[in-house]
This record gives structure tokens, C-alpha cells and sequence, in this order.
């Protein structure tokens, strides 16, 4: 059925040809990036056509490749995300439930799932097709500090306006629990350290000693809440700018859950200059102090770990974002 005006169409789209599998199968990686699966152009533009004959000739464009799913432009008008890890399966059928009850309470504008396709005996996952949201992310537009400045304001509406949806609506949609822990920093500090020496084998600059100092001694919270709908991934990748560098889109919702808004504040720690914090929460409303310093704990580890990420693929565009978030977090 139509929803917000929406067509929401789902398609069985397995083969009846005895066909072998087209997608690539990798080996397990230790690194939580590599692909355990790799979806060519040529094999979306099979699905995508088979499923939505109306959509052919498909024109399949490289759009990216993140943790949990390859990305395409299909078109020049939608984006086609399939998934690339196992653990990502359940996080796009999250994002179709979720997103369509969402994107109304939602101030900037966020994906909402217009194709669904199911596995077939040529891909396992299910996959899904979004309107294009026009724009660049904050990661491929070098945007200096002064001009951050001005995104406190939107990005505080919008988090106030996520994290007032109603958390037993999202539960009945489906919208899981944090299983990951992530705001335990003590979990991800063995981890953090094993990246960051990494990170500086590579040649890559960092103040390994305020680094470790700081995510020793920022708080944590030792129960987080479990009453607020979170992005639950929120960083400089998922916010989508017009070409005046302003805020138009939150993409990448696979992390969404019922949990701690402390998740949510690390994204603003890393993407804003320290001098509009006050901004931000000024028109965010009240925040603990302790939930937002440990908000910045987990900041760190999670720009540490998309700077290792950048540094194994050589994504430039993610390493010097993530540079100058680490800069802004331990300043």
C-alpha cells in the first residue's frame, strides 16, 4: 500500500533458470569492512530489471562502497543499495519498515524505500531503491570549521525531532534494541588502540598519547537508555549538502535502533567545532553532562576506526574527514 504518498513494491525476483550465483563470495576479513560479497553494475542491472521492467534500460553508476552495502546511482534518480556483510541483511529490512513511518516527523529529508527486492538464487539479500536525495556528503566537500558553524542549528532540530518519535511505535516497526554496545568504550578500547597503531604505521599523524588519555578518562555510561530513537550511525557521510553547504539529508539508516541519544551527540562532537556546541544544544534542548562528555567517547573510537577503514582502502575523501574530526575531538 501507498505510504506518504510512496508506492511501496516488493518483488520475488528468484531466477528460474539454473543459473550459478553472479555476486562474488570473500573470504571472512578480520577487518569489519571488506565485503563478504561484491555486487558488480552488471549484476545490479540484471536484478533491477528483472524485478522492474519499467525501470529498463537501467543505467548502473558506482556510487559506493561502505561498511554494510555497495551503493549505485541507478538512472540519474535512485539509489540501489545492496548489501555486502550478513550482518547488513537485517538492517535494510529494518530501514524498510522504519523510514516510510519516519521521514514525516523529520525536518530534513531522509531515504525512503520505493523498490524492495527480494534474494534469489543469484543474490542472497534482500535489496532496496530510494529516490536520490541530490546533493554531496559532508565527507566529499572539504567544509572548513567556520562554515560547520551554521550546521548546529538544523542538525539540533533534527536530532530533537528523531528523538521525539515515539519509541514503542518504532518498536512495533520493528526497530531492534543496541545489541553492538556502543556506547561501551571499555568493549572498544582494545580494538581502538589495535587500529590506531595501524593508523600510524601508515604514516598517517595522531596524538596517540591524548587519544588514549581521553578515552581513558571521559565517562561512560554504564546503562544506557533504551527509550530514544537513534540514527545510531550518525558521521560526516550521512549528511547529505546542496551546493550552498547546506544541510538537505540524513542518509544511511541501517543503524537505526531504540537506544541512547548519547549515540547521536558523538556525530556532532566529531562534525562541529567545539565554539557552537553551546548552538547546538541551546536549540537541541537539555542534555546530561555526563551523556554528552561520554558521547564523546565514543566519538573517538568511531572516527578512529572510519580513519582505519579510509587508511585500508585509500579513500582519501574519509581520511582527511576523519583527520579533522580527530583534531576537533581531542582539541
Amino acid at each position: 500500500m501507498p505510504q506518504n504518498g510512496v508506492g511501496h513494491r516488493a518483488f520475488n525476483i528468484t531466477s528460474h533458470h539454473s543459473l550459478r550465483a553472479s555476486f562474488y563470495i570473500r573470504q571472512m576479513s578480520s577487518a569489519p569492512w571488506e565485503p563478504e560479497w561484491v555486487v558488480t553494475p552488471e549484476l545490479a542491472r540484471s536484478l533491477i530489471e528483472e524485478a522492474w521492467p519499467e525501470l529498463a534500460p537501467v543505467k548502473a553508476i558506482d556510487l559506493a562502497a561502505g561498511w554494510d552495502n555497495t551503493g549505485f546511482v541507478i538512472n540519474d534518480s535512485f539509489v540501489f543499495r545492496f548489501p555486502r556483510r550478513r550482518i547488513a541483511i537485517p538492517l535494510i529490512q529494518t530501514e524498510v519498515r522504519l523510514l516510510p513511518w519516519l521521514a514525516p516527523q523529520l525536518p530534513l529529508r531522509i531515504p525512503i524505500p520505493l523498490y524492495v527486492g527480494s534474494p534469489s538464487e543469484r543474490y542472497p539479500c534482500s535489496f532496496a531503491g530510494y529516490p536520490m536525495i541530490p546533493g554531496s556528503t559532508l565527507t566529499a566537500i572539504p567544509v572548513s570549521d567556520g562554515t560547520r558553524q551554521a550546521f548546529a542549528r538544523p542538525l539540533a532540530h533534527f536530532l530533537a525531532a528523531l528523538h521525539s518519535a515515539s519509541a514503542t511505535q518504532a518498536k512495533s516497526l520493528g526497530a531492534p534494541e543496541d545489541e553492538l554496545g556502543r556506547l561501551d568504550i571499555t568493549k572498544g578500547l582494545p580494538r581502538t588502540r589495535e587500529r590506531l597503531k595501524k593508523i600510524v604505521d601508515a604514516g598517517v599523524p595522531c596524538d596517540e598519547s591524548r587519544i588514549e588519555y581521553l578515552m581513558k578518562t571521559l565517562p561512560s555510561i554504564e546503562q544506557p537508555r533504551v527509550d530514544t530513537v537513534v540514527h545510531g550511525d550518525l558521521h560526516s557521510s550521512q549528511v547529505v549538502l546542496n551546493e550552498q553547504h547546506e544541510i538537505v539529508g540524513i542518509i544511511d539508516w541501517g543503524d537505526i535502533h531504540i537506544g541512547d541519544a548519547a549515540v547521536d551527540f558523538a556525530g556532532i562532537h566529531a562534525m562541529l567545532p567545539r565554539q557552537c556546541h553551546v548552538d547546538f544544544l541551546t536549540h537541541y534542548g537539555p542534555v546530561d553532562e555526563v551523556v554528552w562528555a561520554a558521547a564523546r567517547g565514543r566519538a573517538l573510537w568511531n572516527t578512529i576506526a572510519r580513519l582505519a577503514q579510509g587508511v585500508d582502502v585509500g579513500d582519501t575523501a574519509t581520511i582527511l574527514e576523519t583527520q579533522s574530526c580527530l583534531e576537533r575531538l581531542v582539541d
